[in-house]
């Protein structure tokens, strides 16, 4: 080891170099010649290489091939292959110029050769790169560090809004003689631009709400959760369905603005006291009822999404005795791949409406349904949201 090296192998801004040769005469000559613009250490064999690459993380090692007991090819594959590592810079010194030789080292990992005698112009140059190579590494896995720890940190706040999303959905389901109600709510990511609600008005009668915000990650999540919050503070004054929608809308076109965000929506108001429902869809997937036993036309949306401009709010009813089933889903239950096409919507609604006829709809087998109707199994890429509310009369 030179004394240069001894003084400064803590100095990070100057590169470290392993000399790997049984010649003395050659270790001294490339010392001398790289001493003045890097660290040098010197090796006088395989097992000597070896504990000082271990002491020092150099980032070139210039390996002489032929050495005894363990020579530089057996040097190569214990970095490379036992040691595991493929970026220390490998220049292989031999003073045989046979291509088969130089073909086996590059082969078994080796970066570089020289084949002695060389030319110290040559040697700097060979070394030069193989120092640009190593810092440019360097550079690339701190750029890639910093860039890993943005992503960590995004990540953990994506996942402290699909937290605080999940604590947004109902925990507790209105409770009416003669009243199911049941869910399915699987966001594609850690958070979700769905979203739907279930809550009581006032003895007998219940709001239902499902949204989908257009697009992924917090910002939608950031949107979907205002839409609940004024959907839970004008339920709380007990406005008019249409009057919620028109203020709801207000804000989110005051809120979204010129941004490429809209939220669709469905929203109804269930009276089971009177059997009236009082419903608004909003640029939403097609809703499917059953009116006493009777399966009616899908309740397909009559104004644009929300979010865009003022729309009219004026209500649509529905009138019911003796039962009503009502299914409401977002658009992540049909978008999906079958072979080179996707599933539709209207091919969706065939067999939710079958199900819903059959009364064997079952959220929570969803794949296993649509697997036996179709003979493919669904994958979701998107948020998949679905929300079955049934009631029959007590006779």
């Amino acid at each position: 080891m030179s004394i240069k090296a001894q003084n400064s192998l803590s100095d990070e801004k100057s590169p470290l170099i392993l000399v790997v040769d049984d010649s003395i005469t050659m270790r001294n000559f490339l010392t001398r010649v790289l001493e003045d613009d890097y660290q040098v250490v010197t090796a006088s064999d395989g097992h000597e290489c070896i504990d000082k690459y271990k002491e020092i993380s150099p980032s070139v090692i210039l390996l002489d091939l032929l050495m005894p007991v363990m020579d530089g090819f057996d040097v190569i594959d214990k970095i490379r292959n036992e040691l595991g590592d493929p970026e220390v810079i490998i220049i292989v010194l031999t003073g045989q110029d046979e291509q088969e030789i130089k073909a086996k080292a590059l082969n078994a990992g080796a970066n570089d050769y020289l084949t002695k005698p060389f030319h110290v112009v040559e040697l700097k140059a060979r070394v030069g790169v193989a120092i640009r190579q190593v810092m440019l590494t360097r550079q690339l896995q701190s750029a890639n560090s910093k860039l890993q720890k943005a992503y960590d940190i995004i990540d953990d706040e994506v996942r402290l809004v699909a937290r605080l999303q999940d604590k947004l959905l109902p925990t507790k389901v209105p409770v009416i003689d003669g009243l199911e109600i049941k869910s399915l709510y699987r966001p594609s990511g850690r958070a979700s631009g769905d979203y739907f609600d279930v809550f009581d008005l006032e003895d007998g009668v219940i709001r239902v709400v499902m949204a989908d915000v257009s697009g992924h990650g917090p910002q939608a999540a950031f949107i979907m959760a205002i839409v609940r919050t004024l959907f839970k503070a004008d339920g709380s004054e007990a406005h008019d369905l249409s009057h919620s929608l028109f203020q709801i809308n207000t804000h989110l076109v005051d809120l979204i603005g010129e941004d490429s965000y809209f939220v669709t929506l469905f929203a109804a108001d269930i009276d089971f006291n009177t059997g009236v429902m009082k419903y608004l869809s909003a640029g939403h997937c097609p809703a499917l009822i059953m009116q006493d036993g009777v399966m009616g036309e899908p309740l397909r949306a009559h104004v644009p999404p929300l979010g865009f401009f003022p729309v009219d709010s004026t209500l649509d009813e529905r009138h019911f005795n003796t039962s009503l089933e009502l299914f409401l889903f977002t658009d992540g239950c049909y978008e999906w791949r079958m072979g080179d096409d996707f599933f539709t919507l209207e091919a969706f609604m065939d067999i939710a409406g079958k199900l819903m006829r059959n009364e064997s709809l079952k959220l929570d087998a969803i794949e296993d349904m649509l697997e036996k109707e179709t003979g493919v199994r669904p994958v979701f890429d998107d948020d998949v949201t679905a929300l079955s509310i049934s009631w029959k009369k007590d006779v």
